[in-house]
């Protein structure tokens, strides 16, 4: 007996329920991955800080920061091996002048501070994690490392 014929031969009752059942179904499917993206972008949402905690204390090591103050040159190269890191929106380096001499940014360009002056009003109205990272440096005047977590929720 096909499905059709079977179905047609069923009390109402137990057609309403098949219907039920078969509307329930898809339901509960999308239900269940929304749950299971939920999960996974709140894991990476508190990952995020942890993760610029310790790409700030990396490059604040002493070879990586003297590299990252040499010259502007260096401080690029520096935020380009950065590039593919996922959790980073953006990324500066400042001198020990507290001027910028390196950026980089994913995705739309965000207006971060070109001084590190700026930087207390930057934050104010900054919505993403970010951190600021000393930078020391052997001649005694310290940069700094500003590093913005990305927003954007991560792809499954």
């Amino acid at each position: 007996m096909r499905l059709r014929q079977r179905l047609e031969n069923l009390p109402v009752g137990r057609k309403l329920l098949a219907a039920l059942l078969v509307l329930l179904a898809p339901v509960m499917l999308v239900a269940n991955l929304a749950f299971i993206s939920a999960a996974y972008w709140i894991t990476q949402e508190s990952m995020a800080p942890q993760a610029l905690h310790t790409l700030g204390r990396l490059i604040a090591s002493p070879a990586l920061s003297a590299q990252a103050l040499r010259s502007p040159d260096s401080a690029e190269a520096l935020l380009k091996r950065l590039d593919e890191y996922a959790p980073l929106r953006a990324a500066v380096i400042y001198d020990g002048n507290g001027n910028s001499v390196a950026q980089l940014q994913r995705g739309e360009k965000l207006q971060l501070p070109q001084e590190l002056d700026e930087l207390q009003n930057w934050r104010v109205t900054a919505f993403r994690t970010n951190l600021l990272v000393e930078l020391p440096h052997p001649s005694g005047r310290p940069g700094a490392l500003l590093l913005v977590a990305s927003s954007e929720l991560p792809g499954a």
